[in-house]
C-alpha cells in the first residue's frame, strides 16, 4: 500500500486548568469573543454588498478588499484590548471564515444568517410556563419544541489558536504525563505569572522541545483516553490548529490532526453489507469471481434492545419530569460505530469493496417527520430501531480513512430468496426470518448470511455489465461456473451441504456444472419448469439408486431410477 495525500481529523482533549489557569483563559476568551462580535457586527453591510454582487470574479475581488478591511480591524481591536498575537490571528481567521460563509451562501441564494450572539447563561423560563399552562395538545407541542430549543442553545464562543506553534502538545518523557502549552497571554499582562516548562517532546510527531522560562504560556495538564494516545499521540500526525471551549466550568481542546492517507491495495472482493430488523448487519466477503471467503455470524442484535429499553425509561422520565433525555442515543451510536469499524476492518484484511443494498425508500422512510399527535406504526418504529441510514453514513466516512474506496449499492430486489447455490429465486425458500432453504437444492443457511453473499456477488456482477445488458444473466453464469467447485464456490457455507452429498453426488453422475440450475425468472415461470431438473430430487434418487435394488433390477429389468 503506498501513501499519498493527507486527511484530517479532531480529537477532544479535556483541559485541567487550575483557578487561576482557568481564570486567565476565560479572561483571554471572553476578551476574544467581545472582539469578534464588534468586529463582524461594522462589516455586515460590506458583506451584504458583496454577496449581491452577480459576477463570481468580481465578488471574489470584493471579498479580498473586505477580508483585508476586517483583518484589520481585528487587529486594532485585539490591541486595544491587550490580547496576544496567536490569539490575534486566531480571530482573523474565525472571523474571515464566518463572514465567507454568509456572503456564500447568500450569493447562491439560500437564507443565510447573520452571526448573532447568544446569551448562554440568561435562563428562560418562558417554555416552562408554557408547559405550566398549556391545556390541549397542540400548546404542549409548542411548549415542548420550546424546551427542545432552549436546550440546544450555543454556549460561548471557543478560543480558536490557528498555528500549531500556538498550541502543543507535550510530553514528559518517552511514557510521561501529557501537557497542553497554549500561547495566549501577553508579556506585559499584569495578570501573568512566569511558568517553568519542562523539557519534553511534542506528544503527536515525537520531536523534541526544550524547556524554558515563559510569560505567555500556560502549561496545563491534559486527560485523554488510552486509544486518543494510540491514535493521535503516537508518532503518525501533525497537530495543525485547536480551539478551546469552555462547557460550563470544564475547559476542552479540540484539536486538528494531519494524517497521511494509506491507499489498500484491492484485491476484487466485495464485501457484501445486508440489513435487517433483527439482525442489523449480516456480511459475507466474496472473492473476484464469486466464491465465498468469509461469512461472519449477523451483529448487531443488541441494538434494537438498547433502544426498547430507553424507549420505556423516556416515557417514564417524561411523565415524570415533562423532558427525555438522550442518553441511549450515545450508546446505539457507540454501538453503530463498532459495527461500523468491524465492517472496515474485514473489507482492509480482504482488500474488498464494500457493498449495500440499495434502501433509499426506507432510509427516507426513517427519517420522514412525523405530523404531531400521529401515532407511530409498529413498521416504521422497527426500521427506526434499525439505523439503516446512520450505519451507511459512518461506514463510508471510515471507509475514506482507511484509504478504501467509496461502499457501492446495488439494487436489493430478490438477494433475500436467491440460493447461493444453485440460484433458484423462490420466496418460499425463505420460510423463517432466520433461516433460508433452498426449495429446489435443499441448501440451508442463516437467511440474512445469504443476503450478504447474494449482495457481495452483485456488486462484482454489477462490474462486469455493460450498457444495455441485463445482471440476471451475469448472476446465473458466475453461480454455474461455481458449481464446477468441490465446494460449489460456497466456502465455508457449504460444509454441510458438501457432507450431505450436495456437491459430490453432483460431480459423480457427472453432471454438467449449469444443470440443475433454475434462472432468475418470476415465480410462476419456476413453478412451470419441469422439475427434472430439479437437483435436491436427483441426488435423493442418486441415494436410492446407491443403497437399494430398484423394482426394475428385481424383474431383470435395466435401471432406469435414477430420471434425469
Amino acid at each position: 500500500m503506498a501513501t499519498v495525500s493527507s486527511q484530517f481529523l479532531t480529537a477532544v482533549f479535556e483541559l485541567r486548568p487550575t483557578r487561576r489557569k482557568a481564570a486567565a483563559l476565560e479572561r483571554v476568551r471572553a476578551a476574544a469573543e467581545g472582539v469578534f462580535w464588534q468586529t463582524i457586527g461594522a462589516i455586515r453591510a460590506r458583506a451584504d454588498a458583496v454577496a449581491a454582487e452577480s459576477d463570481a470574479q468580481a465578488r471574489r475581488h470584493a471579498w479580498r478588499a473586505a477580508d483585508k478591511e476586517l483583518t484589520v480591524a481585528v487587529i486594532a481591536a485585539c490591541n486595544r484590548v491587550g490580547l496576544a498575537e496567536p490569539v490575534a490571528h486566531g480571530l482573523c481567521r474565525d472571523a474571515g471564515m464566518a463572514v465567507r460563509s454568509y456572503i456564500e451562501l447568500r450569493a447562491k441564494g439560500h437564507e443565510a444568517e447573520w452571526p448573532q450572539p447568544v446569551d448562554s447563561t440568561a435562563p428562560d423560563h418562558a417554555a416552562l410556563d408554557m408547559m405550566r399552562v398549556s391545556t390541549t395538545r397542540e400548546a404542549e407541542n409548542a411548549a415542548r419544541d420550546a424546551l427542545a430549543a432552549v436546550a440546544r442553545v450555543p454556549g460561548p464562543r471557543p478560543l480558536v489558536l490557528a498555528r500549531s506553534r500556538d498550541a502543543q502538545l507535550v510530553r514528559t518523557g518517552a511514557t510521561g504525563s501529557i501537557a497542553a502549552v497554549l500561547n495566549v497571554l501577553r508579556a506585559s499582562d499584569p495578570a501573568a505569572r512566569t511558568a517553568t516548562i519542562k523539557p519534553g517532546i511534542e506528544a503527536a510527531t515525537g520531536a523534541a522541545i526544550p524547556g524554558g522560562i515563559s510569560r505567555t504560556k500556560l502549561a496545563i495538564p491534559v486527560a485523554c483516553s488510552a486509544w486518543h494516545e494510540h491514535k493521535f499521540l503516537s508518532g503518525g500526525a501533525v497537530l495543525r490548529s485547536s480551539l478551546i471551549v469552555r462547557r460550563g466550568e470544564r475547559w476542552f481542546m479540540c484539536a486538528q490532526f494531519e494524517f497521511p492517507i494509506r491507499r489498500f491495495r484491492l484485491t476484487g472482493a466485495r464485501l457484501g453489507v445486508d440489513r435487517g430488523i433483527v439482525n442489523p448487519v449480516a456480511l459475507a466477503v466474496a472473492a473476484a469471481d464469486g466464491g465465498v471467503r468469509s461469512v461472519p455470524p449477523p451483529a448487531g442484535g443488541e441494538i434494537g434492545k438498547s433502544i426498547r429499553a430507553a424507549d420505556e425509561k423516556r416515557k417514564a422520565e417524561q411523565k415524570r419530569r415533562g423532558v427525555t433525555s438522550w442518553r441511549h442515543v450515545e450508546r446505539v451510536d457507540h454501538a453503530l460505530h463498532a459495527l461500523a469499524n468491524g465492517i472496515v476492518g474485514i473489507a482492509k484484511a480482504h482488500g474488498a469493496q464494500v457493498v449495500f443494498e440499495k434502501l433509499d425508500s426506507l432510509k427516507q422512510m426513517i427519517v420522514a417527520q412525523r405530523p404531531k399527535g400521529a401515532r407511530k406504526g409498529g413498521w416504521r418504529r422497527s426500521l427506526k430501531k434499525a439505523q439503516f441510514g446512520k450505519l451507511e453514513r459512518i461506514v463510508s466516512y471510515k471507509l475514506a480513512l482507511a484509504g478504501l474506496p467509496l461502499p457501492r449499492e446495488v439494487v436489493a430486489s430478490g438477494t433475500s430468496i436467491t440460493c447461493p447455490a444453485c440460484a433458484l429465486r423462490d420466496p418460499e425458500s425463505r420460510p423463517e426470518q432466520n433461516r433460508f432453504t433452498c426449495t429446489g437444492c435443499g441448501f440451508t443457511a442463516q437467511a440474512d448470511s445469504i443476503g450478504a453473499v447474494n449482495i457481495a456477488r452483485r456488486g462484482i456482477a454489477m462490474e462486469r455489465i455493460t450498457k444495455g445488458a441485463k445482471l440476471a444473466p451475469i448472476e446465473q453464469d458466475m453461480v454455474a461456473r461455481l458449481r464446477s467447485r468441490g465446494d460449489g464456490g460456497l466456502g465455508p457455507l457449504a460444509g454441510a451441504y458438501v457432507s450431505a452429498g450436495g456437491f459430490v453426488a453432483a460431480h459423480a453422475a457427472a453432471i454438467p456444472a449449469n444443470e440443475g440450475f433454475l434462472p432468475l425468472t418470476g415465480k410462476a415461470e419456476q413453478k412451470n419448469r419441469p422439475r427434472t431438473q430439479n437437483t435436491r430430487r436427483r441426488v435423493l434418487a442418486e441415494r436410492s439408486a446407491a443403497n437399494s435394488p430398484s423394482p426394475n433390477e428385481e424383474k431383470g429389468a435395466p435401471d432406469q431410477s435414477v430420471l434425469l
